[in-house]
């Protein structure tokens, strides 16, 4: 079945060079891909929360407070120690193992799987605190003002989901093509291509980390002004907070933006090396 599929030829194939279904290559690989559609499904939510019919400086104030909430229960500390740990395993396996062994290829694959069940754990471990945070989002957002997106409601909801259709296809994409790696390609290269794509990533996601973090503290810096501005005014302050809390969205918002090409262009070399792998 799984030969079907990924569109694998089986004229001429024999059994025993098929990876078991719980190969250590092919978990990872379906690691990563319920990674990325868990990924796109969350983008997909946050897209989504812009299109209520909602006045938008205030619903961007709420997902502004609602970014902060889910940071506050440590899911993103946690993900990154998850990451963590993977590099810290898989650089053991180097040391242990010759180069292109057997051994060593297979180490890096169930490290890889282990870091796709940490990558899952964590959600589960702060899944009550997220759900509160989700319910003061929706909270907040009611308490808006009528109002909507720009181009209406139905074209934002259009706009988001064809956001979603094309990760989900770029995952499955992905899928395909490591699991075909695991294979008939030389594992070696494929897990090479694979260090490559991280060393890429890293740049991108540093430039990305400091632009959030300079969001965030542009924004207190604008809370504590409001708070000076207008002591004893409670209106205008409320509109000073809201407007502070608006403006952090955009700029994180503006960030991820900006980082995108530069993840996709590691994407792209990642999977032209993984295609130009010899066969296994």
């Amino acid at each position: 079945m799984l030969a079907g599929v990924l569109g694998i030829a089986t004229l001429g194939w024999s059994a025993p060079s098929m990876p078991a279904c719980s190969d250590p290559c092919l978990d990872a690989a379906r690691g990563s891909r319920k990674d990325c559609v868990s990924s796109a499904a969350g983008a997909f939510q946050q897209e989504l929360d812009g299109c209520l019919e909602r006045e938008q400086t205030c619903l961007d104030a709420c997902r502004a407070e609602h970014e902060d909430c889910r940071e506050a229960t440590g899911l993103g500390d946690a993900l990154a120690a998850c990451q963590q740990t993977l590099a810290a395993d898989k650089a053991r396996c180097r040391e242990r193992y010759l180069p292109g062994s057997r051994k060593r290829d297979r180490c890096i694959d169930q490290a890889q799987a282990h870091g796709f069940r940490c990558r899952r754990r964590v959600p589960r471990e702060v899944r009550h605190a997220l759900r509160d945070c989700r319910r003061a989002f929706v909270g907040c957002a009611s308490a808006c003002a009528p109002g909507g997106p720009p181009d209406g409601v139905e074209q934002c909801k259009d706009d988001a989901d064809d956001d979603r259709q094309a990760a989900v296809e770029q995952c499955k994409s992905d899928f395909v093509l490591s699991a075909s790696a695991c294979i008939d390609k030389d594992a070696t290269c494929v897990q090479d291509c694979g260090d490559a794509r991280d060393q890429c990533n890293q740049p991108t996601q540093a430039s990305f980390q400091a632009a959030y973090a300079a969001c965030t503290s542009a924004r207190n810096a604008a809370l504590a002004q409001c708070q000076a501005d207008f002591p004893d005014d409670g209106t205008a302050l409320e509109q000073c907070l809201e407007t502070a809390q608006a403006t952090a969205f955009t700029c994180r918002d503006d960030a991820l933006e900006a980082a995108m090409p530069g993840f996709a262009a590691c994407g792209q070399a990642w999977a032209q090396c993984v295609q130009g792998c010899p066969a296994g």
